[in-house]
């Protein structure tokens, strides 16, 4: 269902790279414009799902998912990645100008994701030329971002304030890097990187379990007060991953008991599903002291809606802490994710695979939600962690 849509109208035979901008219900395709950020997320889960293919797991041609791979890396190496180790933020079909206007020219968002597609696709095929590739971007991009110069578009964090988002995507690079790596028994410095990614991550975690977002001087501001379940909750089984790669012996289950705590968070009692965002007290509208920065703007205006991403990424992640951790409370979460997620996010006969933006009632929403791009990635990545979970 989600596969079969991305492969009939997401590749670009012609030009290479992706189409990802279709509108909420998958029925029209609204820009030929290519945004890095998911056309290596894009090349990411074509080689992910290559190795399933391979390993008996997903029914799949492996080989067509990874020719169509190499491609779409091939666009980014020609096209997005540039001589400074940056990447620009979105190409046209062609590689050229975009059509898109008022667009940022560079996200590290956008060089993590290019190097997750590339490591993953250096890992399925043996080939390290694929991590030479990106070993420029992820040196550039990482440095920028412990120097504290790393732009983060769509959003801009507040100023004075610690933001957990990038904090974790470069874990989850560092991660799929690391992994890449080891596979193909190239040296590296990654576990190193790799644990200190992991301890700016925990940082976040508050005594009460949960995981602040973006605390900062005043606590009492909304910015400090609001939390992001879905941020929270992904990053959680990355570190879990993590401490396994890293051969960590710490005790797993104070991540266990905040991924409860997260759920429990950001649990609509009312309508089911996960909030976008919630207050640090509870499953509430977020509140305390604005400046009305574009972010808070965007807390407050959009704080109850359901997301195709947080649902695909609670589901993924209770499941592992239930069946690889032996987590009961979080087999409880998962059953319960799963049904809402299954009941609300397909996109049956309203379109085409999930409609994955939706208001708190669960109803279509079709607008923008970070960039104008209908993106599988977390869709995928995350049924296909169901998936090993099930095969072992």
């Amino acid at each position: 269902m989600v596969l079969p849509f991305w492969l009939e109208h997401g590749i670009d035979e012609e030009a290479g790279g992706f189409f990802t901008c279709f509108d909420n219900r998958g029925r029209e395709r609204i820009s030929t414009d290519k945004f890095t950020w998911s056309q290596g997320r894009f090349v990411w889960l074509l080689a992910r799902a290559a190795r399933l293919a391979d390993q008996g797991l997903l029914a799949a041609d492996a080989s067509r998912l990874l020719e169509t791979a190499r491609a779409g890396a091939a666009f980014l190496v020609d096209h997005a990645i540039q001589e400074d180790g940056t990447t620009r933020f979105v190409v046209g079909r062609h590689g050229g100008q975009p059509e898109t206007l008022g667009q940022s020219g560079r996200s590290v968002y956008a060089d993590w994701f290019t190097v997750m597609g590339l490591a993953e696709l250096a890992r399925t095929t043996d080939d390290s030329r694929w991590l030479e590739a990106a070993a420029p971007v992820l040196a550039r991009s990482r440095a920028d971002h412990l120097a504290g110069a790393a732009p983060t578009p769509p959003y801009e964090i507040p100023a004075g304030h610690e933001a957990y988002g990038p904090r974790m995507i470069l874990a989850n690079t560092l991660l799929v890097h690391a992994q890449a790596a080891e596979a193909l028994g190239v040296p590296g410095v990654e576990r190193e990187q790799l644990r200190e990614s992991v301890e700016a991550v925990l940082w976040h975690r508050l005594p009460d379990g949960t995981f602040s977002e973006m605390p900062g001087p005043d606590p009492e501001s909304l910015v400090s007060r609001h939390r992001v379940p879905g941020h929270a909750i992904e990053g959680i089984w990355v570190v879990l991953e993590a401490l396994d790669l890293l051969e960590d012996d710490r005790d797993r289950g104070p991540l266990l008991d905040s991924l409860e705590a997260m759920c429990e968070l950001g649990w609509d009692d009312e309508h089911g599903g996960l909030l976008r965002y919630t207050d640090r007290e509870g499953p509430v509208a977020p509140r305390g002291v604005s400046r009305d920065t574009p972010y808070e703007q965007l807390v407050t205006s959009t704080w109850s809606t359901k997301l195709w991403w947080v649902h695909s990424e609670a589901a993924a992640t209770t499941a592992i802490a239930a069946r690889r951790y032996g987590s009961a409370g979080a087999e409880q979460w998962h059953r319960r994710i799963w049904e809402y997620t299954m009941a609300t996010f397909p996109g049956g006969e309203d379109g085409a695979e999930w409609i994955q933006i939706r208001d708190r009632a669960g109803a279509p929403l079709d607008r923008v939600v970070a960039l104008p791009v209908k993106d599988p990635f977390h869709i995928c990545r995350n049924l296909m962690q169901l998936i090993k979970l099930d095969g072992k």
